[in-house]
């Protein structure tokens, strides 16, 4: 029987079409432990950039800092249910006094950041288009100056909002907790330098290994 190509196939068996195939390929040829990752997650379901508009995306990175997925879900819900949209939401962070306590259960450090977030676009316009040539270091230190983005924030906004392809998310407890079995024995070094050039792109695949719940036979055969 013929070896399937794991960037070809989806989990139904059926043959389709892998928008990522040129990296899996890639990175397949770069180590066996990459090549197992590629076969266990290709195609992924999710794809960047996310073409939502980048202030969703920064609101929802916002809502989601030092929270649980499920608890970040619970609280946009209210966010909408209260504001109506995304866009809702900013202008009521915007008009809200600094010294108004938390509501729908967002903490008054992040309704800031929000309302700095759309004083930020309303001044200078979706940075999309400004910060598009940027490195990986260069991009994040930008999206760092903004109130209520620290690192782990700006790499999500890196990776969702900017398809930035070379940004490694080493506070993500998600991807340190898949890289922890993908990269068994490995050290930082050796790490980075496989994964060079692909780092967003092996990051949505170890979220995707989660997911999945397939970490556990991840090392099976």
């Amino acid at each position: 029987m013929a070896k399937q190509d794991p960037t070809r196939l989806g989990g139904t068996g059926k043959r389709r079409a892998d928008p990522d195939a040129a990296v899996a390929r890639e990175l397949t040829r770069r180590h066996p432990r990459l090549a197992r990752l590629i076969e266990l997650t290709h195609p992924l379901e999710r794809s960047v950039p996310d073409a939502r508009p980048i202030t969703h995306l920064a609101v929802r990175t916002v809502v989601a800092q030092l929270v649980s997925a499920a608890a970040a879900r619970t609280i946009m819900a209210r966010l909408i249910e209260a504001h109506g949209s995304i866009d809702g939401i900013v202008i009521w962070a915007m008009v809200v006094p600094d010294d108004a306590p938390s509501m729908h259960g967002l903490s008054r450090a992040k309704r800031k950041a929000i309302a700095h977030w759309g004083r930020f676009i309303l001044e200078s316009g979706d940075p999309r288009r400004g910060w598009a040539a940027l490195s990986a270091d260069e991009l994040l230190t930008e999206i760092m100056r903004l109130r209520g983005f620290g690192r782990w924030s700006a790499q999500m906004l890196a990776i969702f909002g900017f398809g930035h392809p070379s940004v490694w998310p080493e506070g993500d407890a998600g991807v340190m907790r898949a890289a922890r079995v993908v990269f068994k024995g490995m050290r930082q070094p050796t790490i980075r330098r496989l994964i060079a050039g692909h780092e967003s792109h092996v990051a949505m695949c170890c979220w995707a290994l989660l997911d999945g719940n397939k970490l556990g036979i991840f090392d099976d055969r």
